[in-house]
């Protein structure tokens, strides 16, 4: 079975040599917008098919299962998450990232 691969479409931030990320400020923009609306997202930087997105969910939201045709990374902030990954049930607290292959299925 061929899950559905995310191809990122929008607005991107401008093209630079370095990406200065302040996390802390993107989540709390994020988390300033959420109440009421499930999920909201920000692409912080795109550069060579790499993309930086910051994700602010509501507890209980779920994202279906997919793959990405790159390495993914998924890094939490704060809360806490459970991550399906290549077969893999993961729990991430604050300060702790899971690294993906390309093609590896998760939720």
């Amino acid at each position: 079975m061929s899950l559905p691969a995310h191809s990122p479409t929008g607005d991107y931030p401008a093209t630079t040599p370095v990406h200065l990320l302040d996390l802390e400020a993107a989540a709390d923009r994020l988390t300033a917008k959420l109440p009421g609306h499930r999920r909201q997202t920000e692409t912080l930087a795109r550069e060579a098919g790499t993309s930086v997105v910051m994700m602010a969910m509501e507890a209980g939201d779920a994202i279906k299962e997919h793959s990405a045709k790159s390495p993914v990374s998924v890094q939490l902030l704060r809360g806490h998450i459970a991550l399906n990954a290549g077969g893999q049930a993961l729990e991430l607290r604050p300060g702790q990232l899971a690294f993906m292959q390309p093609n590896v299925p998760h939720d």
